[in-house]
């Protein structure tokens, strides 16, 4: 039944949207007759009734200059009613909503009384200094445990609430920008706001969250509200005009534009939230574990005390060795930190068990070392630094801070004494943040944003609200509110940040938006697209040739049309590129390097010889160069060159499996067939292993791709399938 009357609503909406009126007043008419007492059915009443004599005008003939005026009016209206009607139907049948109605007022209070609760406890709290010390703990202790349970009410109460009047938004407004309401309340109700309206399109709701972003001095909560306003994008219903008349109004500030393009790109960040992690779970700390012989203690490092004292004597420089390896994991870790990756949140996910984090509105509020739900945790922790610390350098987001405090004071009792000395020190959260960027914008956006993500990914009843970083809804920036805007002529750039950054649904996304066969920048995009995520090299060749006619100088373009050729198996055409990058940047090893695989596949080894030589000399140790070493003398005939460095390739620890299968055409050519069969074994033991073939598949498919270079060494027809017939013998036997 639930389903059905979600659906019921979704259609209702739909109507809305199309602003049928008539469709929506019947579909309306209809669940209201089905659930008679949800709701006063007198505001839907009067709407058919205003309807019916406006049908009843025009059917007579009547001209009325202000009937679509009137028209609109009446679905907005409608839509008032059907919100509400949606509202009440969700906190009887919806989890979230059933919890966050029960969590709320048990009665709405006057906009005058919320505005005298919140101006009273900022007036309270100065009060606070003028008392003793003994009777100021005490005082502030209750003051403190009365606010927020009045705060955790109003929070919900919004959330729920019906469609604000435009004197409900003008009091909200006033509200949120007084200097005489404390910031953390200011920011508990800006969250509000953000899931109402998400949730429940509400426009006073909207326009108080997009107004209070223009006009707030204060960087927290100017930067909550632009979060809020954009992620209430999400929400489906834009029925009433004034919506779109707020979006543009604030674009015309070019600040506005440049924060919204640098918020998707942190949006983008928190997208690869769960790949980051699992980069530095697998990468990073295993490395830090492996090499780390120290312990971090308050006073310096020191060495473990299980260290084999024979290690310098045998190895001499592996303490620096190592000592090096874990900087550069951490230094790894911190960069990536520092470029916004949120490399906490692996560690933090497993934190929100405790009670605290039961009630919704702790999930976005502000760290504040005085909130009644951590009262016990800090009495824990008094003595100690740590509290001070967190908010001195504040690594972490301020779920994360309640966190950290909540754990460290459960097992504080428990700590050994170095321990708890360590606490004491920013060393013992990670990197410290000055106050200078904890004040930025930038700074102040990652966090809040960190907050949300895990709020949507953690907790437990988030499956019922809309989520702002869903795929659907996560690139806003390319919502047809922006179009024809300068938000919408940042896509390339946003699709260069999501083709750096890895993220494959933004760039499928981004790419689908544009196209331009006069623009270099998108018919870069376009190939680079092909290439790297379609594995099209054929269509990548459309966009990348016609870029290369238009900007021939440019050598990026050069580069990636090479690339295209040489999967394309056209190789002429690949050397014929690099050769033009080499005489352009002939210092450079890596174009060198291609240059020369691009023309020992296109059979110009002589060609090739002596840039690979020289190349071996550069860079004696490096494996690939040896890979086309051996390959080109392959190509030349200078077989027992070419097997001496195969047997160089896989004596190395980066030897790949398809040098197996090289090195068994430099045994076969040479006449060591036993070589040879085991080799081209070993080649399909690794395929097997990875998954790449079936146990028991057959090696002829690898052997026929290169049928033409084996026969032009002498081995006929006959051979190839005696030798096929050799490797598979033992698979088929």
């Amino acid at each position: 039944m639930e389903n059905k009357d979600l659906e019921l609503f979704e259609d209702i909406f739909d109507s809305l949207s199309d602003h049928a009126l008539g469709l929506s007043l019947r579909q309306v008419r209809s669940f209201v007759n089905e659930h008679p007492f949800m709701i006063s059915n007198a505001d839907l009443e009067d709407i058919e009734h205003d309807y019916s004599l406006m049908l009843g005008y025009m059917r007579r003939g009547f001209i009325d200059p202000q009937r679509e005026t009137v028209y609109e009016n009446l679905v907005n209206r409608l839509y008032n009613f059907v919100s509400s009607l949606n509202m009440a139907y969700k906190t009887r049948n919806i989890p979230f909503f059933m919890e966050t109605a029960h969590k709320s007022m048990n009665q709405t209070l006057q906009n005058e009384k919320i505005r005298a609760e919140l101006e009273n406890f900022t007036a309270d709290q100065a009060m606070l200094s003028l008392e003793p010390a003994e009777a100021r703990k005490e005082k502030s202790k209750r003051l403190y445990e009365e606010h927020n349970r009045f705060m955790q009410s109003l929070f919900c109460s919004i959330i729920i609430s019906s469609q604000w009047n435009d004197g409900d938004e003008e009091f909200y407004e006033n509200l949120l920008l007084s200097p005489l309401v404390d910031t953390i309340d200011i920011q508990l109700i800006v969250s509000a706001l953000t899931l109402a309206v998400m949730n429940n399109m509400d426009i006073n709701k909207f326009a108080v969250l997009i107004n209070v972003y223009r006009k707030a001095a204060i960087e927290k909560v100017r930067q909550r509200a632009l979060i809020g306003w954009v992620f209430s994008l999400s929400a489906d219903m834009r029925i009433h005009a004034r919506f779109e008349e707020l979006v543009k109004a604030s674009l015309e500030d070019p600040k506005v534009v440049k924060e919204l393009v640098e918020l998707q790109k942190q949006i983008i960040y928190c997208m690869n939230t769960e790949q980051d992690t699992d980069k530095i779970q697998k990468d990073i700390i295993p490395d830090l574990i492996k090499h780390n012989s120290t312990n971090i203690r308050r006073f310096g490092i020191t060495e473990k005390d299980d260290e084999d004292p024979m290690q310098d004597v045998f190895d001499p420089g592996a303490d620096d060795r190592n000592m090096e390896k874990v900087e550069e994991s951490f230094q790894k870790m911190m960069n990536m930190q520092k470029e916004g990756t949120d490399i906490y949140f692996g560690g933090f996910s497993q934190m929100k068990r405790f009670p605290f984090f039961y009630n919704l509105a702790n999930w976005f509020c502000p760290f504040y070392p005085e909130h009644p739900e951590i009262a016990g945790a800090m009495d824990k922790l008094e003595g100690t630094s740590l509290v001070a610390n967190i908010l001195a350098i504040g690594p972490f987001c301020d779920s994360d801070k309640y966190s950290f405090t909540l754990a460290i004071s459960s097992i504080m009792s428990h700590l050994p004494k170095d321990m708890r000395e360590m606490l004491n020190s920013t060393e013992a959260l990670g990197v410290s943040v000055g106050p200078e960027e904890q004040a930025s914008a930038t700074y102040i956006r990652r966090m809040i944003l960190q907050d949300m993500y895990r709020f949507f990914r953690l907790y437990n009843h988030s499956k019922d609200i809309e989520n702002p970083f869903s795929i659907n809804n996560f690139l806003f920036a390319t919502d047809v509110l922006f179009e024809d805007t300068e938000v919408y002529k940042s896509l390339p750039e946003l699709c260069f940040f999501a083709f750096k950054h890895k993220n494959k649904d933004a760039i499928e996304v981004l790419m689908g938006k544009y196209y331009d066969d006069n623009d270099p920048k998108i018919l870069y995009l376009h190939g680079l697209y092909e290439l790297n995520y379609n594995k099209e090299p054929y269509s990548a060749l459309r966009y990348l040739t016609l870029l290369n006619d238009i900007e021939p100088d440019n050598k990026k373009a050069l580069s990636l049309l090479a690339r295209a050729y040489f999967e394309c198996d056209e190789y002429d055409d690949a050397a014929e590129c690099y050769e033009e990058l080499y005489e352009n940047d002939p210092t450079n090893n890596s174009i060198a390097l291609n240059y020369c695989v691009a023309m020992a596949k296109a059979e110009m080894y002589d060609d090739a010889i002596n840039l690979i030589y020289k190349l071996s000399l550069d860079m004696p140790d490096s494996v690939n160069v040896m890979r086309v070493l051996a390959w080109t003398l392959m190509g030349l005939n200078r077989l027992e060159q070419a097997e001496k460095e195969y047997k160089r390739i896989l004596g190395t620890d980066e030897v790949e499996t398809g040098d197996w299968l090289n090195a068994g055409y430099s045994a076969w050519f040479l006449g060591n067939i036993n070589d040879a069969v085991e080799r081209f074994k070993h080649f399909m033991a690794l395929n097997n292993e990875n998954g790449v073939k079936k146990e028991n598949d057959s090696i002829t498919d690898d052997i026929l791709d290169d049928y033409d270079f084996i026969t032009e060494h002498g081995i006929s027809a006959t051979d190839v399938q005696l030798m096929i017939d050799l490797v598979d013998e033992e698979n088929f036997s």
